[in-house]
C-alpha cells in the first residue's frame, strides 16, 4: 500500500510540473490596433537558439538576428493573420494582418527582448524603439540594438519587405538618414 501511495504522489508531482513555455505577443492592423498572444514551441525555441550557437562576433550576431526575428514572426503567424502583411503600408491596405512600422517596431522589440532574456545576445543589448522623419510625411519607427563593445547603434527593420523575408539590419545613422531599400 505504501508503494501505491508513493507512486500516486510521484505521478501527481510529475503531472503538475509545468513544462517550459514562453508566451509572447504580436500586434498588427496599424498602430498595434489588434494583438494576439502566442506560445513559442520548443522546436521554434531550439531553432532560434541554434542561430546563435556559432556566433563569434558582433557581425555574426547581427546576421543571426535577421534569421531569428524571421523565425519568431513565422511562429506568430500560426496564431494570427500577419502572414498577409506586405512591405510598406499600401500594398496590403485591406489585409487583416497588415502591419505598419509601429507594429513592426514593437514586435521586433518584443522578439529582441525575448532573445536578450534567453541570454542569446552576447555582443548587443536591446535599445529603445527609434524613429526618423527625414521628410515631413515620412515618419518611420524601428527597433534598435546597441553594440556592447563599441556603443554603435544598429536598426532592425522588417517593415520594408513582405512577410517572411529577412529583417534589414543596418547602422542607425544610415537608417536615420532615410534608408529605403
Amino acid at each position: 500500500m505504501k508503494v501505491f501511495f508513493t507512486i500516486l504522489i510521484l505521478a501527481s508531482v510529475l503531472s503538475s510540473t509545468p513544462s517550459f513555455c514562453q508566451t509572447l505577443s504580436v500586434c498588427y492592423h496599424a498602430n498595434c490596433f489588434k494583438k494576439k498572444t502566442f506560445e513559442i514551441s520548443s522546436n521554434t525555441r531550439d531553432q532560434v537558439s541554434a542561430f546563435f550557437a556559432s556566433v563569434t562576433s558582433a557581425a555574426d550576431e547581427r546576421e543571426a538576428l535577421r534569421y531569428a526575428v524571421r523565425e519568431l514572426y513565422l511562429e506568430a503567424a500560426k496564431y494570427s493573420p500577419i502572414a498577409s502583411d506586405r512591405g510598406g503600408n499600401f500594398s496590403d491596405i485591406t489585409a487583416d494582418g497588415r502591419m505598419d512600422c509601429v507594429d513592426h517596431s514593437r514586435n521586433n522589440f518584443t522578439f529582441l527582448t525575448y532573445m536578450q532574456q534567453q541570454d542569446w545576445l552576447q555582443y548587443h543589448r536591446v535599445g529603445e524603439i527609434v524613429w526618423r522623419n527625414p521628410l515631413i510625411i515620412n515618419l518611420h519607427y524601428a527597433s534598435q540594438i546597441l553594440d556592447i563593445n563599441t556603443g554603435a547603434s544598429w536598426v532592425i527593420d522588417t517593415w520594408f519587405h513582405d512577410f517572411g523575408e529577412l529583417a534589414v539590419v543596418i547602422p542607425y545613422e544610415q537608417w536615420k538618414n532615410g534608408y529605403y531599400p
